[in-house]
């Protein structure tokens, strides 16, 4: 019966794709939105097969599939703001996008990845080169054996930054990179994994998102409902540093928020030492990494009102998704102050599943 209502839950999680003009702070006291929780983030791919198989690999099984193609409508949703060659041979409509991909997680409550190959329009750019650039920079799993999945990994040719280190707060930890070289960090964390890949990944845990102003930040995530759990930065010596891929010390502020629904995680990191302030990834929503990250909303159109209150800029109007112009759900995307792309959705089931399963976690 779990297999089954996590099967129905994240066939409801179809989706891709406002800049941000003032911060709450300057715009009056900051809106509270109707946000449940997060939905997924998404990976971008250049070999849908490949990196299918290397998530495979770490414990991810396919939760549900999408349509490869859609509207006109939903591919302006996304930042496509031209028509593409894209012919309506495969569905959807002419000029939309062309793309393959599924919704992939560890289980029920344990996280989902949007993975996700786009071929119109293609963008084989590379993701981040380092961990300190401005947006979605990583993503951590959560293990409860961070060494003995470094070593099956391994003998797989999974590529490591490193060995598995202590941070000064004597967090284990390893960084990897995916086929395209989009970084995920494997921090041990207790737990009962289930899954068939035997590795002991039980959890999608932070999306670690690098900022300019970590104030700023943690204020504006606020909004979604996530609160301020706790602080952490500092120095790092040569031996983390060497396992985040720099040669000298590294030195950080950070936030731990945590969603008060579903108890999803982001990690806000402003780098002081090394600082790289290079934008995040532009739209479209195409380029190769993590380029973005959905809310579920039970009430979209409040919150776009509040949000465009304060000043924000929508990247489209509220768009139906995700079945053509007769779709029950919608969705909208925008940026944070730095410019990551993120999303809201609402769907009517989703919505009370989300609900539901929030309801369940509070016991």
């Amino acid at each position: 019966m779990i297999r089954l209502t996590a099967v129905a839950f994240c066939i409801m999680l179809l989706l891709p794709g406002m800049s941000w003009t003032e911060t709450p702070s300057s715009a009056g006291p900051a809106p509270e939105l109707d946000v449940l929780g997060r939905i997924h983030f998404n990976v971008n791919v250049s070999d849908f097969e490949t990196s299918r198989a290397f998530y495979g690999a770490l414990g991810f099984s396919t939760l549900s599939g999408f349509p490869d193609a859609n509207t006109v409508a939903m591919a302006k949703a996304i930042g496509i703001d031209q028509p593409t060659t894209y012919d309506g041979s495969q569905g959807g409509e002419p000029g939309g996008y062309l793309l393959h991909g599924e919704l992939i997680g560890l289980g029920m409550g344990r996280g989902v990845i949007d993975l996700i190959e786009f071929t119109l329009p293609r963008n084989e750019e590379p993701p981040y080169p380092a961990l300190n650039r401005l947006g979605m920079a990583r993503a951590v799993l959560e293990s409860a054996d961070v060494n003995a999945d470094h070593e099956q990994l391994a003998k797989q040719g999974m590529t490591f930054l490193s060995a598995p280190v202590r941070r000064a707060d004597g967090t284990l930890f390893v960084i990897l990179k995916d086929p395209d070289g989009t970084f995920l960090e494997l921090r041990e964390v207790p737990g009962e994994p289930d899954n068939e890949a035997g590795t002991e990944i039980h959890r999608v845990g932070a999306v670690v998102i690098n900022v300019s102003d970590l104030e700023r930040s943690i204020g504006w995530y606020k909004m979604f409902g996530y609160a301020l759990t706790s602080r952490f930065g500092g120095q790092e010596g040569t031996e983390v540093a060497n396992a985040m891929g720099f040669a000298d010390a590294v030195h950080l502020r950070g936030a731990v928020l945590e969603q008060e629904g579903d108890g999803s995680v982001i990690e806000l990191v402003q780098w002081l030492t090394p600082y790289d302030s290079t934008p995040p990834y532009p739209l479209p929503v195409n380029h190769l990494g993590i380029h973005r990250m959905a809310f579920t909303s039970s009430d979209i159109e409040s919150d776009v009102a509040k949000l465009e209150a304060t000043g924000m800029e929508m990247i489209s109007p509220i768009t139906p998704c995700c079945s053509g112009p007769d779709a029950w759900g919608g969705i909208i995307a925008f940026h944070d102050p730095d410019g990551t792309v993120l999303e809201l959705a609402e769907m009517p089931f989703m919505t009370w599943l989300q609900r539901f399963t929030n309801l369940l976690r509070s016991f």
